[in-house]
């Protein structure tokens, strides 16, 4: 992802998101690539904890394999907070822009299900 937030303003809501996910989440990447950029990626400390998504498919029947990645809930709560707390925060994602909250928490297929947040 990429954002015009400062990594101050990203590592704040890193710190809400983890009052959330019992200090789960951490940052797998955060890079200043320009001026007004930062690149980043959020992930799980422990794909057993909170937090972490699953894949897409089960071979044998079982809930499919828990991921060291972050899952839907992790970012949709860390774009609210950005967006809540800072003016004028532009983020993309996956391709699309988002500006406020009415961007976010959009259903991607059935990616909310890949986790275990709901259980």
């Amino acid at each position: 992802m990429k954002t015009n937030a400062t990594i101050e303003q990203l590592q704040n809501s890193l710190n809400f998101v983890n009052k959330q996910f019992d200090g789960n989440i951490k940052f797998k990447t955060l890079e200043q690539i320009s001026k007004n950029r930062i690149s980043f990626t959020l992930t799980v400390k422990d794909s057993k904890n909170t937090g972490h998504r699953r894949g897409y498919y089960s071979h044998n029947g079982n809930l499919p394999k828990r991921l060291a990645a972050a899952c839907w809930h992790v970012h949709g709560y860390f774009f609210e907070y950005l967006f809540l707390t800072y003016d004028n925060i532009v983020i993309y994602s996956q391709g699309k822009k988002m500006t406020s909250n009415l961007d976010n928490w959009k259903l991607a297929g059935n990616i909310e299900n890949l986790c275990d947040c709901n259980k």
